[in-house]
């Protein structure tokens, strides 16, 4: 079902509801009001019957015709009595009343009654000659028809208004929802060929425009990601076909004629070299496709991070033996949970970029405990990151113009930071243009 259709069978529901509940109690009030009305009419017939038998002696003539005529009024249907109370009194009764409406009014000396149509009251008068029921009924026609009116202007009114509420609903709702259906119809019209169109707000105070704002900023962080997208396969494919290239290079040169043995070794070694890179290179982009996702499906344990800087350092030392490290921790044996493999292969990373950008240079490698985390530092002497570069090392394959003749693949930050992110640790990094680079991994301690 749609919103539009939605809405109006809400506010349809909502608009029948109020109308019925206020039509019923209009109807019930008005019901009351013409009961409770009737009775008060019955009591004065009741006072007027008292006088005209019980007191007529006392009136004057003039009074006496005033209250006859009062008498000859009556109700529509109506019957009187007048019974003196004695023992027995209520055999000599010539119509046929309610037991409690008579044993109300022996008890109360006024008591009323409603029997399906018809309505009476009585009331007991003591007088000197003995005490006296004065017992009126009669139906009240009028009423009971302007009543049954009521009841059909309200049924009449409650279908019409429901009915008006349900078009003018059905209405409202298409002209509230209609700047949303401009924006489906717009929103469908992107695709990735036009990808940097954005939705028109008109006002972005309301509902409609801070949505059209949200769907805008979503369209901005796709079209950021189409464009890393297309970033990383350029310059993936970049990276993999320059080794490709030097292989089948040396690979042609080496088979276009008969060579010695050494040319044929010293071509070898050149194919090995690329080959190795184009290793490297693969094995960085599977490692940063493995951990672009979490950490959920990877072993975790808890690690002593002396040990693990430790194991990465030997690891190092082995692919490059000519670097100088120099290390030191405090007495503190901080602990970290994560997984060993990815956190050595961001301490690798970093030890690399920092011998290989200072030349194989003295590099100083700190372990901290600060407070709640541990913090590895980095630093070298080396040529330094210019400032404008420094957000942009977090992108793959990014390279600063002054490291270009330098080897690498431009992934080891971006995998290194993502690996310290998914260990929900923080990575920093502070660089002055040929005085050096310092980078901290931080780590939540367990």
């Amino acid at each position: 079902m749609k919103l539009r259709d939605k809405l109006t069978l809400f506010f349809s529901l909502a608009a029948g509801l109020l109308v019925l509940t206020f039509g019923l109690s209009v109807y019930y009030f008005s019901a009351q009001y013409r009961t409770s009305e009737f009775y008060n009419r019955l009591l004065k017939r009741v006072d007027i019957t008292e006088k005209m038998f019980l007191e007529k002696e006392s009136f004057t003539p003039k009074g006496y015709e005033l209250i006859r005529n009062q008498f000859l009024n009556t109700l529509p249907d109506e019957t009187e009595e007048v019974v003196e109370v004695t023992a027995g009194w209520e055999k000599q009764l010539k119509q046929p009343y309610p037991q409690d409406f008579l044993v109300s009014l022996q008890e109360n000396e006024e008591a009323y009654f409603f029997e399906q149509e018809r309505q009476g009251a009585g009331r007991i008068f003591h007088l000197a000659g003995g005490n006296y029921a004065v017992i009126i009924t009669a139906v009240d026609r009028v009423g009971i028809s302007m009543l049954a009116n009521l009841q059909s202007i309200l049924v009449l009114a409650i279908v019409i208004g429901i009915v008006m509420m349900t078009l003018m609903s059905h209405y409202l709702s298409g002209r509230i929802l209609q700047p949303i259906s401009a924006k489906i119809k717009k929103a469908n019209t992107i695709s990735a060929k036009n990808l940097h169109e954005r939705l028109l707000v008109f006002n972005p105070d309301d509902e409609i425009g801070q949505l059209a704002i949200a769907f805008n900023r979503l369209l901005d962080r796709i079209d950021l990601a189409f464009n890393a997208q297309k970033l990383f396969v350029a310059n993936a494919s970049h990276e993999i076909r320059n080794p490709l290239t030097a292989i089948i290079g040396e690979a042609d040169v080496a088979l276009e004629k008969n060579r010695g043995v050494e040319e044929y070794k010293e071509a070898l070694v050149h194919i090995q070299v690329e080959a190795e890179r184009l290793n490297r290179l693969v094995n960085n982009l599977l490692q940063l496709s493995a951990v672009s996702s979490n950490l959920s499906d990877v072993k975790r344990e808890t690690l002593s991070v002396n040990t693990l800087v430790e194991e990465a350092l030997a690891a190092y030392r082995t692919m490059n033996p000519e670097c100088q490290v120099n290390v030191s921790s405090s007495n503190h044996n901080p602990q970290v949970l994560g997984n060993k493999n990815l956190l050595q292969t961001a301490l690798i990373n970093l030890l690399d970029n920092a011998s290989k950008f200072s030349g194989n240079a003295p590099v100083s490698l700190t372990v901290e405990k600060m407070m709640d985390e541990v913090e590895v530092t980095v630093a070298d002497k080396g040529m330094g990151i210019p400032e404008e570069d420094i957000p942009k090392i977090y992108q793959p394959f990014f390279r600063s113009e002054n490291v270009r003749n330098i080897r690498g693949t431009g992934i080891g930050i971006p995998l290194t930071v993502r690996i310290i992110e998914l260990h929900q640790g923080r990575f920093e990094v502070h660089s002055k243009l040929n005085q050096g680079t310092v980078v901290k991994m931080k780590l939540p301690c367990v």
